[in-house]
């Protein structure tokens, strides 16, 4: 008897800490998000994409912020493999583990 509610604690803590019934989990988080750009145009629909990574990651344990951040393109280089001259709308995908001690932003970038 006294091992159900203990059962029902820890699958909430487990459904809570990966994201489930929080915006933002502390194990993993992915989410992807439009990103504003500024000339931006409602319902064009484009052909091409390409992506941009930004990597970051943190040592959890000092609390002394130390970290390392790496991109692996510029935008104007992952443009020109993609064949794109215009760019019309983006996405940012974010990809957590640990509570941000890993983490990876992509920005897709759409256009022609």
């Amino acid at each position: 008897m006294a091992t159900e509610p203990r059962n029902a604690l820890l699958v909430a803590l487990l459904l809570g800490t990966c994201g489930c019934f929080s915006p933002r989990g502390y194990i993993l988080t992915h989410t992807t998000v439009p990103y504003f750009l500024p000339y931006e145009t409602a319902g064009r629909v484009s052909t091409k994409s390409c992506r941009v990574d930004i990597t970051q990651v943190k040592e959890p344990f000092s609390r002394a912020n130390l970290s390392v951040m790496w991109t692996n393109r510029a935008v104007s280089e992952s443009m020109k493999r993609a064949g794109m001259t215009e760019l019309r709308y983006a996405d940012l995908q974010t990809l957590s583990v640990m509570n941000s001690v890993y983490e990876r932003r992509r920005m897709i970038f759409y256009g022609e």
